[in-house]
């Protein structure tokens, strides 16, 4: 009982400390960038009812509590307001912990060790939600509680919003020959036998873990996450949801996909895609967006930091927009499901489309003529007259198609919004946003990328067309 309590008390100090922090303001200009300079401001320019408030998100971190992670949880979600951030959350790792199992036999918070086979535990997760409810300032800052469902094959899935929470061990998922294959990543000495393991059947499975998402919270003993929202994470690194298996209940429940993740390691070690147009080409894997979008799924796109080391809002990682009406985590939850959402590495980024008068991330009928896109973008006074490219993409076999380019200057105050037609060709179509820039992907190559295009600064979510 003395540990217990003094425990408690070092909590409750540490939160203390963590609501003293500077809060800044929540201004009508994006946050982010260097003191002096100016963001875009938050109303879009395609929003006839000017309700709509642009918000800069990262939905996806790790402190201590994960396990292969460093950074002071309690302290997190106060460094990522301070860095420009409107709307965060910690999705600690959720490994095998869950049921009380991780209570008895892991309950100590340590990077390595035990934890990184467990991850979050019950008390864990009862701590997260205390934390994340003291960061919550309604109008100001957004913050909530989430867990990433963390697989060595199958994938990971961030969930938000959510009572109840699972883990790859409950959900037949953990434990598989071709984890074997894949466990040097973190164990090195097993390298030279993973070749032999990774020619094995993956036994994980994606569908029970959607069962899980799609059932009642509550419901016997493991639960249920019908009450949550969730997002797929760095597709391809650690699997691609069995080819992006299609799940028509669960299709309800996940609105996003990561477009930028870039992941840090303790150590600052980190792999070379953090551009996700381009993970797993050296392995000549599928493109994910264009298999995630083929298989049916209907999901905008995000950008993360996903860090792991300890220094959160660090600017040039992964940051996604948002429009709210309600600066609330209720209108958080609703601006993620109307998908008009978009990813970029950007801070003081401001993007919205649409097309014939439809925002991005909708459906909509197919058209039988081209479509008028009208492109919002500003990024500040010292963005004025840059020059991007505009990337039309739609869908391919294994790859996308690039269906056209249009070279465009960033307008100023008081100028028309970027306007071009496009031809859509199947089901669904988005835009990629180039800057020249920037550099090039480690794995990017034409037609996407080259030293005229530069490197991708932003994804517009897709359009999707009713057949």
């Amino acid at each position: 009982m003395e540990r217990l309590q003094r425990r408690t008390f070092v909590k409750a100090l540490a939160l203390a400390g963590g609501a003293a922090a500077v809060r800044p303001a929540f201004g009508s200009t994006l946050g982010g960038l260097d003191d002096g300079v100016k963001g875009a401001s938050r109303r879009s320019r395609l929003d006839p009812t000017k309700s709509l408030t642009l918000v800069h998100s990262d939905l996806h971190n790790h402190s201590f509590i994960s396990g292969d992670a460093e950074g002071d949880p309690y302290k997190a979600l106060h460094h990522l307001r301070a860095a420009g951030l409107d709307v965060a959350c910690m999705t600690e790792h959720a490994v095998s912990g869950g049921y009380g199992l991780g209570d008895h036999v892991c309950a100590k918070w340590q990077d390595g060790g035990c934890r990184f086979i467990t991850g979050i535990d019950d008390n864990d997760w009862q701590t997260m939600a205390k934390i994340a409810d003291e960061a919550y300032e309604p109008g100001r800052f957004v913050a909530f509680r989430g867990f990433e469902y963390s697989t060595p094959t199958v994938g990971h899935i961030s969930v938000f919003f959510g009572k109840d929470f699972t883990d790859p061990a409950h959900e037949g998922a953990l434990v598989t020959p071709t984890e074997v294959g894949e466990a040097y990543r973190v164990f090195p000495p097993l390298e030279p036998v993973s070749p032999y393991f990774k020619k094995l059947p993956n036994t994980a499975e994606i569908t029970p873990f959607y069962e899980w998402l799609t059932t009642q919270p509550g419901t016997g003993l493991l639960g249920g996450g019908a009450d949550a929202i969730a997002s797929f994470n760095h597709p391809g690194y650690f699997g691609n949801f069995q080819d992006f298996l299609y799940h028509h209940k669960a299709a309800k429940q996940i609105f996003l996909i990561e477009g930028f993740n870039a992941i840090t390691f303790n150590g600052g070690d980190s792999h070379d895609a953090t551009d996700y147009f381009w993970y797993g080409r050296d392995s000549k894997m599928p493109q994910p967006f264009n298999a995630c979008f083929n298989a049916g799924w209907k999901v905008g796109f995000s950008g993360v930091s996903d860090e792991h080391s300890g220094t959160f809002g660090q600017t040039g990682k992964g940051r996604g927009g948002l429009y709210v009406k309600h600066m609330t985590r209720e209108g958080v939850r609703r601006a993620i499901m109307t998908r008009r959402t978009f990813g970029t590495r950007e801070p003081g980024l401001r993007i919205d489309a649409t097309a014939n008068g439809v925002p991005m991330g909708s459906e909509m009928a197919r058209p039988a003529k081209p479509l008028t896109i009208k492109l919002d973008i500003d990024r500040g006074p010292q963005w004025v007259g840059r020059k991007l490219y505009v990337q039309v993409i739609g869908p391919g076999k294994d790859d996308p198609t690039l269906h056209d380019v249009f070279p465009v200057r960033v307008p100023g105050d008081g100028k028309p919004v970027i306007t071009f037609d496009a031809a859509p060709e199947g089901s669904w179509l988005f835009l990629r946003i180039c800057d020249p820039k920037r550099a090039n992907d480690p794995l990017g190559h034409a037609p996407f990328e080259d030293s005229t295009y530069g490197g991708a600064v932003a994804y517009v979510s897709p359009w999707f067309f009713r057949r």
